[in-house]
């Protein structure tokens, strides 16, 4: 296969095969071996085999089940690949050791969940600086840094509130807002809208779309379905 680059991201021969010995059955996947013979002659299941072509806002569309999610998790390694490489700026994370890998879901990447992933506990802005405390950010610099990308995602004035005084669209605005603070180069958008609304989900894609002139990251967005513009 071709190799493609998105926004510094290369996605090289890229497979995953859940299973207790997915590996033994690699080379049969590359000869052809489809995902319903896996399942019936070996009882594996095929979740990935894909190349990512170039792009700075790449869409990866498809049914529940088709990979999504897992291509996604390779990205930032929440799962580990049977074969193939992930390259973020030439450096494969596959092999990263797991403080490094610590470090560059800390700093290169973020994420925003389909169903928000907001700490009940935290307000608004705590919720968005969350991520800045983590990488050690000093008070001070993560309330400015918050409070800036909340304003710019429309949320200026409910720093104070609690996720469950919010309605959903507002908070994946809170989601969005958390991601871009942390400003990592790479965006990951796992059904980052499919839990919402067809008008706010619109809306929140309008937002997306305006910031990220602005803005010029690697986004990758996992969908079932996107509103055409």
């Amino acid at each position: 296969m071709a190799e493609h680059v998105f926004g510094g991201i290369k996605i090289r021969h890229l497979y995953k095969i859940f299973g207790p010995n997915g590996a033994a059955h690699i080379e049969a996947v590359k000869k052809g071996l489809s995902k319903t013979e896996v399942n019936e002659k070996h009882g594996h299941v095929l979740g990935l085999r894909i190349e990512i072509p170039s792009g700075r806002i790449q869409v990866i569309m498809g049914l529940s089940g088709s990979g999504k999610s897992t291509l996604i998790r390779h990205i930032n390694r929440l799962i580990d690949p049977t074969a193939g490489e992930v390259l973020v700026d030439g450096v494969d994370v596959v092999k990263m050791p797991q403080a490094e890998l610590q470090e560059f879901r800390r700093h290169q990447t973020a994420m925003v969940f389909q169903k928000f992933a907001l700490l009940p506990h935290r307000t608004v802005l705590g919720n968005t600086i969350f991520g800045l405390e983590i990488q050690g950010v000093p008070r001070q610099k993560g309330v400015d840094t918050a409070m800036r990308w909340l304003e710019r995602v429309g949320l200026k004035g409910f720093e104070g509130k609690y996720p469950n005084q919010l309605s959903g669209g507002m908070q994946q605005r809170v989601g969005l807002a958390r991601a871009l603070a942390n400003d990592a180069p790479v965006l990951l958008m796992d059904e980052a809208y499919s839990a919402l609304d067809p008008l706010i989900r619109t809306d929140m894609q309008s937002v997306l779309l305006t910031l990220q002139k602005e803005i010029r990251k690697t986004i990758a967005i996992w969908s079932r379905r996107l509103r055409r513009r």
